[in-house]
């Protein structure tokens, strides 16, 4: 009986290739055979020794584990003499293959046929960067920092030390000093030097303690769920809220030293406001710019998935818009893919020419500036932070997403360093004016998301196979 497998090309479609591969019976076994001895190593059972669990309970307890590991193993070597045969470079996406029969599943001690479908990587040069954007230069006014000032003043009242001798009262901000013990051994390491708002009522032990004490008044807090951590308390300061001081008062009280220190830092704030919103401003132009520099033969199955993204996205909002008792989209999934088609088509192309300018110009998120970013979301969110550890800890996908997503925003860097550009001055207000039409207008340069995983996808190498 043959063990050779039989390779037949379905069809060619651009970017696209199908092909049916027949492994024949005698070789499914062989390699279920192979697959289940090398479970077996792992297998631990009760009446038996590590690894020693006899071949035939091992195949039987673990049978559609072993038969899949089997095939794909077979599909996996033959798709790999398939890339290898026809000089396929890169791989849009890791193939994929159905069973070959009426029920699409296996079917033991039987030939097995698959159909496989493999899809490359688009070929193209890049264009040279001689395009032009309007790049945005702040103007930040002095009525922008005279607004913004008595915003701060406002929406933040100042604190100022109290001098006469008084206990903590309600609405008191007090500086505070904590000395850490465990088990009655300092540590200086986790001593605590701190500002709270004492509230107007609260059941809080710690801030129940701080009620009434004055300056350099000291008290021990142990902590409720651990008694044998201490903590040794003294109360450094107590300040009051001023509402009523000038700017320059409130400068000084705030850490500045004088007002024109407290303007500029005002004034460096709304510029970086303006930079960050003119980015999207910039991004927005490159895109436009590249879509009519490329046109190019997309892979079908990568612009598939990209329309299932969307789709899933948009069933997450209805369910949460229904939660709400909003009124819900009534456009059928095949609608709302033809509406997207050209946004989704758009999004490929994009993540395939920011992918090969990275490749190209050396450009790549660093571990540091992939660190310094989750970093970030962890203390926007400080009270999530373990959860968002553990997310990026089972989840290496999410943070190839976040590392991709760097990538991008390097690249639209780069090209705006390279283009010709035509600078214009514009206020916070008309940066963010400017930019809101843009986001209602234009869905790719809102869904971030969604760029990363084209990025992605479109980065993904013939080693996946193997």
């Amino acid at each position: 009986m043959s063990t050779n497998k039989i390779l037949e090309k379905i069809s060619t479609d651009g970017l696209q290739s199908k092909y049916r591969i027949t492994f024949p019976a005698n070789l499914i076994e062989e390699t279920i055979i192979a697959a289940t001895k090398e479970k077996a190593k792992t297998v631990k059972m009760p009446g038996f020794r590590p690894g020693k669990v006899s071949l035939p309970i091992v195949r039987s307890k673990y049978k559609e584990e072993i038969n899949k590991s089997a095939v794909e193993f077979l599909v996996s070597d033959t798709c790999n003499e398939i890339i290898k045969d026809n000089n396929i470079q890169e791989l849009a996406l890791r193939p994929s293959y159905v069973f070959d029969n009426e029920n699409n599943q296996f079917e033991e001690g039987m030939d097995v046929s698959v159909v496989v479908t493999i899809d490359s990587v688009p070929t193209f040069d890049l264009k040279p960067y001689d395009f032009e954007i309007t790049k945005i230069v702040p103007n930040v006014t002095d009525d922008a920092i005279e607004d913004a000032r008595k915003n701060i003043m406002k929406n933040n009242p100042a604190y100022i030390a109290v001098h006469e001798d008084r206990g903590i009262q309600a609405n008191d901000r007090v500086h505070y000093f904590a000395e850490y013990f465990h088990k009655g051994v300092p540590n200086t390491s986790n001593n605590i030097d701190n500002f709270v708002l004492i509230p107007d009522n609260t059941e809080d032990p710690f801030i129940q303690l701080l009620l009434g004490k004055k300056v350099n008044d000291s008290f021990e807090f142990a902590l409720p769920n651990n008694k044998k951590v201490l903590y040794k308390v003294t109360v450094k300061e107590i300040q009051v809220k001023e509402p009523n001081l000038d700017p320059a008062q409130y400068a000084v009280a705030n850490g500045f030293k004088s007002l024109d220190e407290f303007n500029g830092a005002i004034k460096n704030q709304i510029e970086n406001n303006i930079n960050s919103q003119a980015y999207l401003y910039h991004k927005s132009q490159i895109i436009e710019a590249l879509v009519k520099e490329y046109d190019f033969e997309l892979p079908k199955s990568v612009v598939e998935q990209e329309k299932r993204n969307i789709l899933r996205q948009i069933r997450s909002e209805r369910d949460k818009a229904q939660a709400n008792g909003e009124k819900l989209d009534t456009k059928t999934d095949k609608e709302l893919m033809e509406e997207y088609s050209d946004t989704v088509n758009k999004r490929v192309l994009l993540g395939y020419i920011f992918n090969k300018i990275a490749k190209q110009e050396g450009i790549e998120a660093t571990d540091d500036e992939l660190n310094s970013v989750l970093l970030n979301e962890i203390n926007t969110r400080p009270d999530l932070g373990n959860r968002i550890v553990e997310y990026y800890r089972n989840n290496p996908s999410a943070i190839n997403y976040k590392r991709a997503e760097i990538t991008e925003q390097k690249v639209v860097n780069f090209l705006i360093s390279k283009v010709k550009t035509k600078e214009e001055m514009k206020t916070e207000k008309e940066v963010n004016d400017l930019v809101k039409s843009l986001l209602e207008d234009d869905d790719s340069t809102t869904e971030d998301d969604n760029e990363t995983n084209e990025s992605e996808t479109s980065s993904t190498s013939n080693e996946e196979v193997k």
